[in-house]
């Protein structure tokens, strides 16, 4: 092949294209905004070497979400990969600029962040408490006083928490889903 042939171009004599708006680190490409800044506070984590109760405190966490403009708190949350549903926009109470806060409508979520939202981290893990004890119940008690229904009884009852949460949530589910015909289906792909 001769040298001037197109194959052996250098990636200096290649053309670039210039960064356009979309291509920004921290940027929505569905809302085209900044995206929300978010900071893992842990201020309690040194308390774990004291002694006594005090070093429960470690367990004492939050997730800080901040404007990417000023940097001003407008959300915090205990619980990480939390499910917020909205349109995504909001607009800082500070600096007054328009950003993605990372919230999504309900038809917009994929089936695990929908089971997310319904049956948060607490409630799961209580539910599973409950299963485990009524699971061990069948192996650690007599035969005659323990039986299958009695499992399904227990774990059932473990699903209370979630289950009274649960109309509070349908009821953002609803508000989402009006939103979201409201605006014209104009995010979907």
């Amino acid at each position: 092949m001769p040298p001037n042939s197109t194959t052996l171009a250098l990636p200096s004599s290649r053309r670039k294209k210039p960064p356009s708006d979309m291509s920004r680190k921290g940027v929505d490409h569905h809302t085209r905004y900044p995206k929300a800044i978010h900071e893992d506070q842990n201020p309690f984590a040194l308390l774990g070497f004291l002694p006594g109760y005090l070093r429960l405190l470690i367990f004492l966490r939050w997730t800080a979400y901040k404007c990417p403009h000023c940097s001003q708190v407008f959300r915090r949350d205990f619980w990480p990969r939390n499910v917020w549903l909205g349109t995504g926009k909001r607009v800082c109470k500070n600096c007054g600029q328009i950003f993605d806060d990372g919230s999504s409508e309900w038809p917009e979520l994929p089936l695990f962040r929908k089971l997310r939202f319904f049956l948060p981290p607490l409630a799961v893990g209580i539910w599973g408490g409950f299963v485990v004890a009524a699971v061990a119940s069948l192996f650690i008690g007599p035969r005659d006083e323990h039986s299958w229904p009695v499992v399904i009884i227990v774990s059932t009852f473990g699903l209370i928490p979630a289950l009274a949460w649960s109309p509070i949530h349908l009821a953002q589910v609803i508000r989402s889903i009006h939103r979201y015909n409201a605006r014209g289906n104009q995010g979907t792909k």
